[in-house]
Protein backbone atom coordinates (compact mmCIF):
# COMPACT_ATOMS: atom_id res chain seq x y z
CA UNK A 1 0.00 0.00 0.00
CA UNK A 2 2.90 2.77 1.32
CA UNK A 3 5.01 1.64 -2.80
CA UNK A 4 1.09 2.53 -4.31
CA UNK A 5 1.01 5.82 -2.47
CA UNK A 6 4.42 7.15 -3.52
CA UNK A 7 4.39 5.61 -6.84
CA UNK A 8 0.69 7.81 -7.24
CA UNK A 9 2.74 10.68 -5.95
CA UNK A 10 5.48 10.49 -7.84
CA UNK A 11 2.91 10.21 -11.04
CA UNK A 12 0.60 13.32 -9.76
CA UNK A 13 4.19 15.25 -9.68
CA UNK A 14 4.89 14.26 -13.09
CA UNK A 15 1.65 15.36 -14.55
CA UNK A 16 1.76 18.87 -12.84
CA UNK A 17 5.09 19.27 -14.52
CA UNK A 18 4.05 18.17 -17.65
CA UNK A 19 0.85 20.62 -17.30
CA UNK A 20 3.55 23.30 -16.15
CA UNK A 21 4.94 23.05 -19.11
CA UNK A 22 2.15 22.86 -21.24
CA UNK A 23 3.11 19.48 -22.12
CA UNK A 24 0.12 17.36 -21.10
CA UNK A 25 -1.94 15.31 -23.99
CA UNK A 26 -5.66 16.71 -24.38
CA UNK A 27 -8.49 15.33 -25.30
CA UNK A 28 -10.85 18.45 -25.50
CA UNK A 29 -14.46 18.12 -25.95
CA UNK A 30 -17.27 20.80 -26.09
CA UNK A 31 -17.80 22.00 -22.31
CA UNK A 32 -20.25 24.35 -20.81
CA UNK A 33 -19.00 26.10 -17.87
CA UNK A 34 -22.36 26.28 -15.90
CA UNK A 35 -23.00 22.54 -16.33
CA UNK A 36 -19.47 21.75 -15.46
CA UNK A 37 -19.27 23.65 -12.28
CA UNK A 38 -22.33 22.55 -11.02
CA UNK A 39 -21.05 19.10 -11.55
CA UNK A 40 -18.15 19.50 -9.82
CA UNK A 41 -19.94 21.33 -6.74
CA UNK A 42 -21.54 17.95 -5.83
CA UNK A 43 -17.92 16.82 -4.64
CA UNK A 44 -16.33 20.24 -3.87
CA UNK A 45 -18.91 21.39 -2.18
CA UNK A 46 -18.24 18.93 0.61
CA UNK A 47 -14.12 19.62 0.89
CA UNK A 48 -15.12 23.04 0.64
CA UNK A 49 -15.90 22.86 4.67
CA UNK A 50 -19.41 23.87 6.12
CA UNK A 51 -17.49 27.50 7.30
CA UNK A 52 -17.10 28.98 3.80
CA UNK A 53 -20.52 29.88 1.84
CA UNK A 54 -20.35 28.86 -1.97
CA UNK A 55 -21.87 31.30 -4.82
CA UNK A 56 -22.56 30.88 -8.07
CA UNK A 57 -23.40 33.14 -10.90
CA UNK A 58 -24.33 31.83 -14.19
CA UNK A 59 -24.63 33.81 -17.35
CA UNK A 60 -27.42 31.89 -18.79
CA UNK A 61 -26.33 32.51 -22.22
CA UNK A 62 -22.51 31.09 -21.69
CA UNK A 63 -20.96 29.70 -24.80
CA UNK A 64 -19.08 26.33 -24.46
CA UNK A 65 -15.10 25.81 -24.03
CA UNK A 66 -13.45 23.69 -25.97
CA UNK A 67 -11.87 21.81 -23.54
CA UNK A 68 -10.27 18.92 -21.98
CA UNK A 69 -12.38 18.10 -18.95
CA UNK A 70 -9.45 16.29 -16.76
CA UNK A 71 -7.82 19.65 -16.81
CA UNK A 72 -10.02 21.43 -16.73
CA UNK A 73 -11.61 19.67 -13.69
CA UNK A 74 -7.46 19.85 -12.16
CA UNK A 75 -8.14 24.58 -12.90
CA UNK A 76 -10.86 24.45 -11.31
CA UNK A 77 -10.24 22.17 -8.10
CA UNK A 78 -7.48 23.59 -7.44
CA UNK A 79 -8.75 27.30 -7.36
CA UNK A 80 -11.30 26.36 -5.39
CA UNK A 81 -8.85 24.65 -2.84
CA UNK A 82 -6.44 27.66 -2.70
CA UNK A 83 -9.91 29.76 -1.83
CA UNK A 84 -10.42 27.92 1.03
CA UNK A 85 -7.13 27.62 2.04
CA UNK A 86 -7.16 31.24 2.54
CA UNK A 87 -10.23 31.74 4.69
CA UNK A 88 -8.98 29.90 7.62
CA UNK A 89 -11.97 31.35 9.68
CA UNK A 90 -14.83 30.77 7.20
CA UNK A 91 -15.69 33.50 4.39
CA UNK A 92 -17.51 33.44 0.81
CA UNK A 93 -16.20 31.52 -2.44
CA UNK A 94 -17.82 33.30 -5.12
CA UNK A 95 -17.17 31.22 -8.86
CA UNK A 96 -19.20 33.08 -11.55
CA UNK A 97 -19.11 32.92 -15.49
CA UNK A 98 -19.97 35.05 -18.48
CA UNK A 99 -19.04 35.55 -21.87
CA UNK A 100 -16.84 38.37 -22.96
CA UNK A 101 -15.16 40.12 -25.72
CA UNK A 102 -11.46 41.04 -25.74
CA UNK A 103 -10.47 43.94 -27.58
CA UNK A 104 -7.15 45.65 -28.55
CA UNK A 105 -7.41 48.06 -25.52
CA UNK A 106 -7.18 45.10 -22.97
CA UNK A 107 -4.30 43.03 -24.95
CA UNK A 108 -2.08 46.89 -24.45
CA UNK A 109 -2.95 46.43 -20.69
CA UNK A 110 -2.74 43.39 -20.17
CA UNK A 111 0.44 41.35 -22.27
CA UNK A 112 -0.50 37.71 -22.56
CA UNK A 113 -3.53 38.92 -23.82
CA UNK A 114 -5.04 38.04 -27.46
CA UNK A 115 -8.11 39.39 -28.91
CA UNK A 116 -11.22 37.40 -29.37
CA UNK A 117 -14.42 35.92 -27.83
CA UNK A 118 -13.79 34.66 -24.23
CA UNK A 119 -15.53 32.41 -21.71
CA UNK A 120 -14.86 33.80 -18.19
CA UNK A 121 -14.65 32.04 -15.01
CA UNK A 122 -14.05 33.97 -12.21
CA UNK A 123 -13.52 32.28 -9.21
CA UNK A 124 -13.04 35.28 -5.73
CA UNK A 125 -12.62 34.51 -1.91
CA UNK A 126 -13.03 36.95 1.10
CA UNK A 127 -9.43 35.55 2.30
CA UNK A 128 -6.49 37.23 3.84
CA UNK A 129 -5.68 38.75 -0.01
CA UNK A 130 -1.73 39.07 -0.65
CA UNK A 131 0.36 41.71 -1.31
CA UNK A 132 1.90 42.59 -4.79
CA UNK A 133 5.59 40.66 -4.36
CA UNK A 134 3.74 37.39 -3.49
CA UNK A 135 1.10 37.95 -6.13
CA UNK A 136 3.66 38.50 -8.85
CA UNK A 137 5.03 35.07 -8.26
CA UNK A 138 2.04 32.51 -7.67
CA UNK A 139 2.32 31.17 -10.58
CA UNK A 140 5.81 30.02 -10.64
CA UNK A 141 6.62 26.17 -9.81
CA UNK A 142 7.62 25.13 -6.07
CA UNK A 143 6.58 29.02 -5.32
CA UNK A 144 4.26 28.28 -2.05
CA UNK A 145 3.15 30.38 1.07
CA UNK A 146 2.02 27.71 3.30
CA UNK A 147 4.28 25.77 5.81
CA UNK A 148 6.59 23.20 4.99
CA UNK A 149 5.13 20.11 4.19
CA UNK A 150 1.61 21.50 3.64
CA UNK A 151 1.75 21.91 -0.12
CA UNK A 152 4.06 21.27 -3.33
CA UNK A 153 3.94 25.09 -4.83
CA UNK A 154 2.94 23.58 -8.15
CA UNK A 155 -1.26 23.96 -7.27
CA UNK A 156 -1.23 27.15 -9.45
CA UNK A 157 1.62 26.21 -11.45
CA UNK A 158 -0.47 23.79 -13.13
CA UNK A 159 -3.35 25.88 -13.52
CA UNK A 160 -1.34 28.47 -15.58
CA UNK A 161 0.21 25.61 -17.84
CA UNK A 162 -3.22 24.35 -18.50
CA UNK A 163 -4.67 27.24 -19.28
CA UNK A 164 -2.18 28.48 -21.43
CA UNK A 165 -1.92 25.15 -23.73
CA UNK A 166 -5.93 25.68 -24.49
CA UNK A 167 -5.08 28.78 -25.80
CA UNK A 168 -6.11 30.75 -22.73
CA UNK A 169 -5.18 33.32 -20.05
CA UNK A 170 -5.43 34.31 -16.23
CA UNK A 171 -5.41 37.08 -13.95
CA UNK A 172 -5.00 37.81 -10.42
CA UNK A 173 -6.78 40.72 -8.31
CA UNK A 174 -5.84 40.46 -4.85
CA UNK A 175 -4.99 43.19 -1.91
CA UNK A 176 -3.72 41.72 1.66
CA UNK A 177 -7.01 41.62 4.20
CA UNK A 178 -9.56 41.81 1.22
CA UNK A 179 -9.26 38.58 -0.80
CA UNK A 180 -8.57 37.53 -4.20
CA UNK A 181 -10.15 37.37 -7.32
CA UNK A 182 -8.85 34.43 -10.04
CA UNK A 183 -9.97 35.26 -13.86
CA UNK A 184 -9.43 32.79 -16.05
CA UNK A 185 -10.50 33.06 -19.99
CA UNK A 186 -10.57 30.22 -22.37
CA UNK A 187 -11.47 30.61 -26.02
CA UNK A 188 -15.15 30.74 -26.77
CA UNK A 189 -16.83 28.23 -29.11
CA UNK A 190 -19.68 27.17 -30.68
CA UNK A 191 -22.07 24.42 -30.07
CA UNK A 192 -23.62 22.22 -26.87
CA UNK A 193 -21.99 20.42 -24.33
CA UNK A 194 -21.04 17.39 -24.61
CA UNK A 195 -21.21 15.19 -21.59
CA UNK A 196 -17.93 13.51 -20.46
CA UNK A 197 -16.97 9.62 -19.69
CA UNK A 198 -17.06 9.51 -15.85
CA UNK A 199 -14.41 6.69 -14.73
CA UNK A 200 -14.93 5.38 -11.07
CA UNK A 201 -11.37 4.50 -9.86
CA UNK A 202 -12.61 1.51 -8.02
CA UNK A 203 -15.04 0.02 -10.58
CA UNK A 204 -14.07 -2.48 -12.73
CA UNK A 205 -15.73 -3.66 -16.14
CA UNK A 206 -14.99 -7.37 -18.11
CA UNK A 207 -15.54 -8.61 -21.02
CA UNK A 208 -14.59 -11.60 -23.12
CA UNK A 209 -13.59 -9.86 -26.58
CA UNK A 210 -9.91 -10.13 -28.00
CA UNK A 211 -7.58 -7.86 -28.18
CA UNK A 212 -4.40 -6.72 -29.78
CA UNK A 213 -2.10 -5.38 -27.18
CA UNK A 214 1.50 -3.52 -28.50
CA UNK A 215 4.13 -1.93 -26.20
CA UNK A 216 7.66 -2.89 -26.69
CA UNK A 217 8.58 -2.97 -22.50
CA UNK A 218 8.41 -6.49 -21.99
CA UNK A 219 7.62 -6.06 -18.24
CA UNK A 220 4.67 -3.68 -19.11
CA UNK A 221 3.22 -6.07 -21.98
CA UNK A 222 3.10 -8.40 -19.70
CA UNK A 223 1.67 -6.57 -16.94
CA UNK A 224 -0.87 -4.97 -18.59
CA UNK A 225 -1.73 -8.61 -20.71
CA UNK A 226 -2.41 -9.85 -16.90
CA UNK A 227 -4.54 -6.88 -16.22
CA UNK A 228 -6.61 -7.69 -19.50
CA UNK A 229 -6.91 -11.41 -18.87
CA UNK A 230 -7.95 -11.06 -15.52
CA UNK A 231 -10.52 -8.95 -16.83
CA UNK A 232 -11.78 -11.79 -19.14
CA UNK A 233 -10.46 -10.81 -22.74
CA UNK A 234 -8.46 -12.87 -24.65
CA UNK A 235 -5.36 -11.38 -25.48
CA UNK A 236 -2.41 -11.45 -28.77
CA UNK A 237 0.42 -9.35 -27.72
CA UNK A 238 3.51 -7.66 -30.13
CA UNK A 239 6.40 -6.52 -28.76
CA UNK A 240 5.95 -3.16 -31.92
CA UNK A 241 3.79 -1.34 -34.12
CA UNK A 242 5.11 -3.49 -37.40
CA UNK A 243 3.81 -7.01 -35.48
CA UNK A 244 0.75 -5.29 -34.27
CA UNK A 245 0.20 -4.30 -38.16
CA UNK A 246 0.80 -8.00 -39.15
CA UNK A 247 -0.96 -9.74 -36.10
CA UNK A 248 -3.89 -7.58 -37.62
CA UNK A 249 -3.75 -9.22 -40.21
CA UNK A 250 -3.78 -12.79 -39.84
CA UNK A 251 -6.60 -11.87 -37.00
CA UNK A 252 -8.72 -9.07 -38.37
CA UNK A 253 -11.88 -11.19 -38.06
CA UNK A 254 -11.36 -12.11 -34.24
CA UNK A 255 -9.40 -8.85 -32.93
CA UNK A 256 -11.96 -5.74 -32.04
CA UNK A 257 -9.83 -3.14 -30.25
CA UNK A 258 -6.10 -2.24 -29.99
CA UNK A 259 -4.29 -0.98 -27.00
CA UNK A 260 -1.26 0.42 -28.42
CA UNK A 261 1.90 2.57 -27.24
CA UNK A 262 2.75 5.78 -29.15
CA UNK A 263 6.52 5.61 -28.83
CA UNK A 264 7.71 1.66 -29.83
CA UNK A 265 11.27 0.90 -31.68
CA UNK A 266 11.04 0.00 -35.41
CA UNK A 267 7.44 1.51 -35.80
CA UNK A 268 5.61 3.56 -33.18
CA UNK A 269 1.65 3.70 -32.62
CA UNK A 270 1.20 6.68 -34.75
CA UNK A 271 2.67 5.14 -37.86
CA UNK A 272 0.79 1.87 -37.30
CA UNK A 273 -2.84 3.41 -37.12
CA UNK A 274 -3.01 4.25 -40.57
CA UNK A 275 -2.22 0.75 -41.21
CA UNK A 276 -4.58 -0.78 -38.55
CA UNK A 277 -7.22 1.18 -40.24
CA UNK A 278 -6.81 0.14 -43.93
CA UNK A 279 -6.93 -3.63 -42.67
CA UNK A 280 -9.66 -3.40 -40.19
CA UNK A 281 -11.92 0.22 -40.65
CA UNK A 282 -13.35 1.83 -38.02
CA UNK A 283 -11.40 -0.43 -35.49
CA UNK A 284 -11.04 1.03 -31.84
CA UNK A 285 -7.59 2.22 -30.76
CA UNK A 286 -6.66 3.36 -27.33
CA UNK A 287 -3.30 4.95 -27.46
CA UNK A 288 -1.10 4.26 -24.59
CA UNK A 289 2.31 6.84 -23.32
CA UNK A 290 4.01 8.47 -20.63
CA UNK A 291 5.72 10.82 -23.20
CA UNK A 292 4.43 14.44 -24.38
CA UNK A 293 6.96 14.47 -27.57
CA UNK A 294 4.20 13.31 -29.65
CA UNK A 295 1.02 15.68 -28.65
CA UNK A 296 0.59 17.17 -31.89
CA UNK A 297 0.29 14.30 -34.23
CA UNK A 298 -1.47 12.44 -31.35
CA UNK A 299 -4.09 14.77 -31.37
CA UNK A 300 -4.40 14.76 -34.97
CA UNK A 301 -5.40 10.91 -34.30
CA UNK A 302 -7.64 11.52 -31.62
CA UNK A 303 -9.71 13.65 -33.70
CA UNK A 304 -10.33 10.52 -36.01
CA UNK A 305 -11.87 8.98 -33.00
CA UNK A 306 -8.98 7.21 -31.60
CA UNK A 307 -8.73 7.28 -27.27
CA UNK A 308 -5.93 7.81 -24.99
CA UNK A 309 -5.25 6.48 -21.69
CA UNK A 310 -1.84 8.67 -20.21
CA UNK A 311 0.46 5.94 -18.42
CA UNK A 312 0.79 5.14 -15.45
CA UNK A 313 -2.99 4.28 -15.42
CA UNK A 314 -4.88 1.87 -13.04
CA UNK A 315 -6.54 -1.91 -13.75
CA UNK A 316 -10.11 0.20 -12.96
CA UNK A 317 -9.04 2.97 -15.68
CA UNK A 318 -8.07 0.85 -18.12
CA UNK A 319 -11.21 -1.48 -17.98
CA UNK A 320 -13.23 1.36 -18.10
CA UNK A 321 -11.96 2.76 -21.12
CA UNK A 322 -11.37 -1.29 -23.41
CA UNK A 323 -15.35 -1.36 -22.10
CA UNK A 324 -16.81 1.97 -23.07
CA UNK A 325 -14.70 1.80 -26.50
CA UNK A 326 -16.11 -1.74 -27.18
CA UNK A 327 -19.96 -0.57 -26.21
CA UNK A 328 -19.40 2.20 -28.78
CA UNK A 329 -18.23 0.28 -31.71
CA UNK A 330 -21.26 -1.90 -30.67
CA UNK A 331 -23.72 0.87 -30.90
CA UNK A 332 -22.07 2.60 -34.09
Amino acid sequence: QKIREQSHRAAKLTSQLLAFGRRQILQPRKINLNIFIREEMNFLGKVIGENIEVRIVEAPDLQVVHADPTQLQQVFMNLCLNARDAMPAGGQVKIETRNVVIGEDVCREHVHATPGNYVLMTVSDTGLGMDDATAERIFEPFFTTKELGKGTGLGLATVYGIVKQHGGFIYVDTEPGKGSSFRVYFPADSGVHEPREVIHNSLTLKGSETLLLAEDDDGLRESVQEMLQSLGYRVISASDGKRAVELLREHADEIQLVVMDVVMPSQGGLRSYPELVAIKPGIEVIFTSGYADEAASLAAQLEKGAKFLQKPYTLPKLSQMVRNALDRKRKN
